[in-house]
């Protein structure tokens, strides 16, 4: 059973490290080094995650470990306090958690997702590498990329051909990289836990970290001037 507590422990440690610390220590921390900020960011609140359920069920499995020290022992105060104790310290932990996220909260607001792409007037123009380029009817200057198709307004085209391949090689570099699934899984994470402050902390570091590797993904074979001139015409 002491091992049981001691590893409950250690788990809901992490669990408060990750959910309070990661997201004052992390976030604008690897705008040098996009991807390995992505990689931490995930594994720590999918780490964190697992150990939550961990604690869950070391917290449960004392319930039988109690009724079987029932039967097998005389102190009968010492059994049900180490029984309690594994709730204790998860509702202590809750607490804990809840009081970082209020203090957290407004450093870390959620942008809302954009529907469907397809319902602005999309018109297929090209193919671009393995991507489907898709010209929307929208005013302004605006790009996206989902799955492997490119959706870019009319204004966009109109960018000098250098501009407009940065452009490209940037939405291209999400494709390539993996942007989309890395954000879905940021976005899992968010509905799953909405009100934890680290998964908000996640979504929002994960945007702005895939943004800087589709730059740097692009920066590979287009010169910074034009991808800077292009982008500062964007929202």
């Amino acid at each position: 059973m002491e091992n049981n507590l001691y590893l409950l422990i250690l788990l809901l440690e992490w669990v408060l490290l990750v959910t309070i610390a990661a997201p004052m220590f992390f976030a604008g921390r690897f705008r040098g080094a996009p991807t390995l900020g992505i990689y931490l960011w995930l594994t720590s609140l999918f780490s964190s995650i697992l150990a939550t359920v961990g604690a869950f069920g070391l917290a449960s499995y004392s319930v039988f470990t109690t009724y079987q020290n029932l039967q097998a022992e005389d102190d009968l105060g010492f059994v049900l306090i180490a029984s309690f104790a594994p709730w204790v310290l998860l509702g202590l932990a809750g607490i804990l958690i809840a009081v970082g996220n209020q203090r957290l909260a407004p450093l870390f607001e959620v942008s809302p997702e954009l529907g469907d792409m397809e319902s602005l007037g999309g018109r297929y123009i090209m193919n671009y590498r393995r991507a489907r380029i898709v010209e929307l009817e929208i005013p302004g200057y605006f790009a996206l990329t989902r799955d492997k198709t490119i959706y870019l307004s009319k204004a966009v085209f109109e960018l000098p051909s250098k501009q407009l391949d940065a452009i490209l090689r940037h939405e291209y570099g999400h494709i390539k990289l993996r942007h989309g699934l890395i954000k879905k899984l940021a976005y899992l994470i968010y509905q799953l836990m909405p009100w934890v402050v680290a998964s908000r902390a996640l979504k929002r570091e994960v945007d702005v970290l895939c943004e800087l590797a589709a730059d740097k993904y692009a920066l590979k074979k287009v010169y910074s001037k034009d991808l800077s001139e292009a982008r500062r015409l964007f929202i």
